[in-house]
C-alpha cells in the first residue's frame, strides 16, 4: 500500500492512501500537519523522512513513522523552491530564492556544503539528483543549467540555456535510468541526453506545461495548464493528449503502474495504466486546499492503519507486533544499502577547492594549519 503526500498553498501537508472498501476504491486521508506558516513549495521523501520547503524560508523534516515534526532547518533567507534527498537518503539538497544550494547530512542534519551563489546570486528554482547519487542538476534565475559533482562537492559545468532556445525554465527531472532528463520552459518540454551532452527531442505543447513525470526511460507524462495530460514517447516522438482535470495539472507521480495527479483546485485523482498506456480513472478526492506539490511514501509500514486493524493487532499480542515492525525496519534499511560509491560522499580536496564557484563557503572541517591560513586571508 502506497501513500501519496501533497503540499498545499495553505501550508498543510496532507497524506492519502488508496484503499478498497466493499469493492470500491477510495483515496482516504491518512494524516495532516500544518508545520509551515506559509505556502509549501516542494517536498521530497527518503526512508522515514519527509522534507518540505516553503515561502516561510523553512525546511521542515517530518518523521513518517511517528507522524511528527522531526526538525526544522532555518538555513535559507528566502523561499525554499527545491528540496531533494539523494536516492540513498544520506543527504538533502535545498535551493532557495536567496541564491544558495545547501547540502545537509541526514540524521545529524548538519550542513556539509553551501554554494552561496549557485546561480550567480539569482534564485535557485529546481534541483534534480541523478539516480547514481554522484551528481545533481539545478536551474535558476540566471537561465543556466548547472551540474554539481556530489562526490567532490564542487560545481562541474554550466550551460547557458538561452543559447539552446530555452526561456524561463521551471522544472528539471531525471529519467529513472538517469541517461535522460526533462526540462520545462514556456511552451516546451525538452528531453536531454547526458551521453550525448545535449538536446535530444523537443515537444511543443498547445498549453503551458506545468510538470513532468517519467514512467520509464522512454515514456513520460506531461501535465498542462489547461488540465490535460500528454503521454510522450521520446524515441518515437509520439504524443497523445488525455483529458484529466478541468483546471491546471499541478503535479504528477507514478509508481507501480499507478498514476496520481493533482490539480490546482485541490482535486486528487488516481489512475491505472494498461499495457497500451491507456489511463483509466480509479477514484478521486478533494483536498479542500490548493495543491502545490506531490511525493510518494513507498514504505507501507510507515502508513497509518485503520483503527479496526490496530485493535485486531492488539488482540493478537503486542509482542508479535513489535517483532514484525522490527523485522520490517531491518528490511527497509537493507533495501537502502547500495554498492560502494553509490552514496554521496562529499570530499574537500585541498588541491582543488578553488575550482569552480569563487563564492563557495569554506568547508566546515579543516586541519588547524588550514584554519590559520583562512584567518590570514580574512585579515588581508
Amino acid at each position: 500500500m502506497d501513500e501519496i503526500i501533497v503540499g498545499t498553498y495553505e501550508g498543510f501537508l496532507l497524506g492519502y492512501s488508496l484503499r478498497t472498501e466493499e469493492n470500491v476504491s477510495k483515496l482516504k486521508q491518512t494524516f495532516a500537519t500544518h508545520s509551515h506558516t506559509a505556502s509549501v513549495r516542494c517536498i521530497s521523501i527518503a526512508g522515514k523522512f519527509l522534507a518540505s520547503g516553503g515561502t516561510d524560508d523553512k525546511v521542515v523534516v517530518i518523521d513518517l513513522k511517528t507522524r511528527k515534526e522531526h526538525t526544522v532547518l532555518m538555513n535559507h533567507d528566502g523561499t525554499v523552491n527545491a528540496v531533494a534527498f539523494t536516492h540513498g537518503g544520506t543527504h538533502l539538497l535545498t535551493g532557495s530564492d536567496d541564491g544558495s544550494i545547501i547540502v545537509t547530512r541526514t540524521g545529524n542534519w548538519q550542513t556539509e556544503k553551501i554554494w552561496k551563489k549557485a546561480h550567480g546570486g539569482k534564485a535557485v528554482t529546481a534541483i534534480s539528483v541523478h539516480p547514481s547519487d554522484k551528481l545533481a542538476l539545478s536551474i535558476g534565475g540566471d537561465k543556466t543549467l548547472r551540474t554539481w559533482n556530489l562526490v567532490k562537492g564542487r560545481p562541474a559545468f554550466t550551460i547557458n540555456l538561452g543559447s539552446k532556445g530555452v526561456t524561463m525554465p521551471t522544472e528539471i527531472k531525471f529519467s529513472p535510468g538517469g541517461d535522460r532528463f526533462s526540462l520545462l520552459s514556456l511552451q516546451n518540454v525538452d528531453v536531454w541526453t547526458i551521453s550525448k551532452a545535449g538536446l535530444e527531442k523537443r515537444l511543443t505543447c498547445n498549453s503551458k506545461p506545468s510538470t513532468v513525470q517519467w514512467t520509464d526511460d522512454d515514456n513520460l507524462f506531461v501535465g498542462l495548464d489547461n488540465g490535460n495530460i500528454i503521454k510522450f514517447i521520446v524515441s518515437e516522438t509520439q504524443a497523445t493528449t488525455l483529458q484529466a482535470h478541468k483546471q491546471r495539472v499541478k503535479c504528477i507521480h507514478y509508481e507501480n503502474d499507478m498514476l496520481y495527479t493533482a490539480s490546482s483546485t485541490g482535486q486528487i485523482k488516481s489512475w491505472s495504466i494498461d499495457e497500451n498506456n491507456i489511463l483509466k480513472e480509479i477514484c478521486s478526492t478533494n483536498a479542500a486546499c490548493r495543491v502545490t506539490c506531490i511525493a510518494l511514501n513507498r514504505q507501507s509500514h510507515l502508513i497509518k492503519k485503520e483503527q479496526s486493524d490496530d485493535e485486531n493487532e492488539e488482540q493478537n499480542g503486542s509482542n508479535k507486533d513489535e517483532s514484525d515492525i522490527s523485522d520490517t525496519d531491518t528490511k527497509v534499511q537493507q533495501s537502502l544499502k547500495r554498492k560502494p560509491g553509490a552514496f554521496v560522499t562529499i570530499n574537500y580536496d585541498d588541491d582543488n577547492d578553488n575550482n569552480g564557484d569563487d563564492n563557495e563557503t569554506p568547508p566546515p572541517k579543516k586541519n588547524k594549519k588550514r584554519k590559520r591560513n583562512n584567518k590570514n586571508k580574512k585579515v588581508e
